[in-house]
């Protein structure tokens, strides 16, 4: 399944009647949806955005003149409960959603959403990470019976067993898995600007923060951000060493999104409550203070089971709850502690 071009895509998106009826009812300011265990409400943040939350998860609804587009989805279990809150904001379908990052939490309910008729946007990089950690398993599998039969050629040598592991190894390390998701998704590059009438909406990437790649989106207009997980609102963030995430780069793309602020900004983080720029630079004051605190500790040759120990690094901010949220004190000092390894790396 290839990914369609976006330009030609848009074009016919807009000239094409939406194939999937949505339930669109007019509401009050606030609207919210319960079944199946789940819970989405929608809170107004100005005329024409709304935010939708579950759990801790936001996602973001722009209602624009003739349609609703949505940033982030939430998870599968989520997805058909937050379709329909966001159906009943406006008169018009949701036509759009737009992915921030690859995590389950935010892209989930992807493949329900295409089959509701919702087009799915997304950068190239966070499209591959999404097919990465849907094919986790298979791509670990592959990996395993590479190294397996590596190592059985090696002890082989030359002879016919030898040749014949040999052969088997080119033929497995030729083997793709098909780069499609189950669902088509429309990819950019890097930067990408939505004009919706009413409103113009841009979206800049990040790299290696709490992914390899990750998005925020600021409407000009209503001088609103969303942020994806680039802002844990009152937690420890979470990075993603495994999908090159980095707490420098973390930091790099908490101050882009403080250059987007002024004092009137609403600020819609990945997870936590709305915000405002005062708050983005507090967040953005604990995550150097805590980050030269283990560098400090680690420079002066402690262990991580010390550091973790030293509780004045993060007392201050465990008091506020930091610590309460998906990532855990220890967690998120041992992870500080693992940048300070790759930066200032000891001689053995």
């Amino acid at each position: 399944m290839k990914k369609p071009h976006l330009l030609f895509c848009l074009l016919m998106i807009f000239s094409a009647n939406l194939i999937h009826a949505q339930e669109k009812t007019e509401t009050s300011s606030d609207s919210q949806k319960v079944s199946n265990g789940v819970f989405v409400a929608a809170k107004k943040i100005k005329d024409s955005l709304y935010y939708l939350t579950y759990r801790t998860n936001n996602v973001v609804a722009f209602l624009g003149r003739d349609y609703t587009v949505l940033i982030d989805g939430f998870d599968a279990k989520a997805a058909p409960q937050a379709l329909t809150v966001a159906g009943r904001l406006s008169l018009n379908p949701v036509r759009f959603l737009v992915n921030t990052h690859h995590h389950k939490d935010h892209t989930g309910g992807n493949a329900y959403y295409s089959d509701s008729g919702v087009t799915i946007l997304c950068n190239e990089l966070t499209y591959n990470n999404i097919w990465a950690d849907t094919n986790a398993e298979l791509i670990q599998d592959l990996k395993k019976q590479r190294g397996e039969l590596a190592e059985a050629m090696k002890s082989a040598g030359k002879n016919e067993r030898g040749k014949e592991l040999g052969a088997k190894l080119n033929k497995l390390s030729e083997q793709n898995l098909d780069m499609a998701l189950d669902y088509p998704s429309m990819t950019f590059l890097d930067q990408f600007k939505m004009n919706l009438g009413n409103e113009t909406v841009t979206f800049h990437q990040v790299l290696k923060a709490h992914s390899g790649s990750d998005l925020f989106a600021y409407f000009e207009n209503n001088n609103v951000l969303a942020t994806g997980d680039l802002f844990f609102n009152g937690k420890y963030p979470f990075i993603d060493e495994d999908f090159k995430g980095s707490i420098d780069g973390y930091l790099e793309g908490v101050k882009k999104l403080i250059s987007y602020c002024n004092n009137d900004t609403v600020i819609v983080p990945g997870h936590g409550p709305i915000a405002s720029k005062s708050d983005l630079e507090s967040y953005k004051r604990m995550l150097e203070y805590t980050q030269k605190g283990v560098q400090m500790d680690y420079l002066l040759g402690k262990t991580l089971e010390e550091v973790i120990a030293n509780k004045s690094i993060t007392a201050n901010f465990d008091a506020q709850g930091f610590g309460n949220g998906y990532v855990k004190t220890q967690d998120y000092v041992s992870m500080l502690y693992r940048a300070a390894e790759k930066r200032y790396p000891r001689r053995k």
